[in-house]
């Protein structure tokens, strides 16, 4: 079991009410938060953090672009990715975000103990050199 309150979660999602409830979820649960409305914020913010929760619709760039562009940064390649969407919810849209580079995608409403405890489990397997 880690010890979240060594872990800092980005939150990305345009919607302030969303990402506050998701925020808010994870501080309950002993993260630590940063977040982020847009995409380019999300990729200046990324490099402090232990995972990401990242919503796939963004004003600026699709979450499956930031996912990309976090797996071509040495700093962020192995960082865990959990996109949550209530609109991108097909299976083939699922597949797009795993193939983007997520590693794991929930549809939202999102299980608030499902969250934590997969992002529990996806730090976890990170390795040691690279948590934050």
């Amino acid at each position: 079991m880690i010890d979240r309150s060594h872990h800092s979660v980005l939150v990305v999602d345009d919607n302030p009410s969303t990402r506050y409830a998701t925020a808010r979820t994870l501080r309950a649960a002993g993260f630590n938060t940063v977040e982020a409305a847009a995409g380019a914020e999300a990729l200046e913010l990324v490099e402090f953090v232990s995972a990401a929760v990242l919503d796939v619709h963004l004003p600026d760039l699709l979450g499956f672009e930031v996912c990309r562009l976090l797996r071509k940064r040495a700093a962020t390649a192995s960082l865990p990715v959990v996109h949550v969407s209530a609109v991108f919810v097909s299976p083939a849209e699922q597949a797009a975000g795993m193939e983007a580079g997520a590693d794991a995608y929930m549809v939202a409403p999102v299980d608030p103990e499902a969250l934590v405890a997969t992002l529990d489990h996806l730090i976890e397997e990170r390795p040691m050199t690279t948590q934050h």
